[in-house]
């Protein structure tokens, strides 16, 4: 079986992507949020039940979560053709941090890695737009973001020996969506 990286920027439409072409797809595949699944190991560990606390833990215990989530990923993967659903890029409250340390990436060891992205504008819009309480932001930063998720990727495919393709989200989800089958 194999795990399809597929990362994006806060505000891209990740979620809304992936569920999309999930949605298209036949049960050999299963979308798998790695924040989520970093939020419930924080949950059984007593740490947070509050995705956005995530943010404010120690380097120690996001690694900690981050390689359960990995290890949790990587069972599910020996059963199902994945699709993970992650930041590569991660800000907490001390700066940028890697979203998959090596550790982590070797237990994922994903195949390909898909980047969905979008004008820093439109991300910006959709952001405004978004129920979520999102940081204020500008789209410098958001282009920053992009920039970083692009580096990882690359760092994290060449480590992977897998490749790394391109999703532009600008139209419609469905658009996105079909575009990201087709490279499953």
């Amino acid at each position: 079986m194999s795990v399809t990286l597929v990362s994006g920027v806060t505000g891209v439409g990740l979620s809304s992507v992936c569920q999309a072409v999930r949605s298209t797809l036949d049960d050999e595949y299963k979308l798998i949020n790695f924040g989520d699944v970093m939020l419930e190991q924080a949950a059984t560990s007593g740490i947070t039940t509050d995705r956005s606390e995530l943010a404010t833990l120690s380097q120690t215990q996001t690694r900690r979560l981050q390689r359960r989530a990995g290890e949790f990923v990587a069972d599910e993967a020996t059963q199902t053709n994945v699709i993970l659903s992650t930041h590569l890029a991660v800000e907490t409250d001390v700066g940028y941090v890697q979203g998959l340390p090596e550790e982590v990436l070797q237990d994922v060891s994903p195949t390909a890695f898909i980047l969905v992205e979008a004008d820093p504008a439109t991300i910006l819009d959709r952001r405004g737009e978004s129920d979520k309480e999102l940081p204020t932001t500008t789209e410098r930063k958001i282009g920053f973001e992009q920039h970083l998720n692009r580096s990882a990727a690359l760092q994290y495919a060449r480590d992977q020996d897998a490749p790394v393709q391109f999703i532009e989200n600008e139209g419609s989800i469905e658009d996105a969506a079909e575009r990201m089958a087709d490279n499953l």
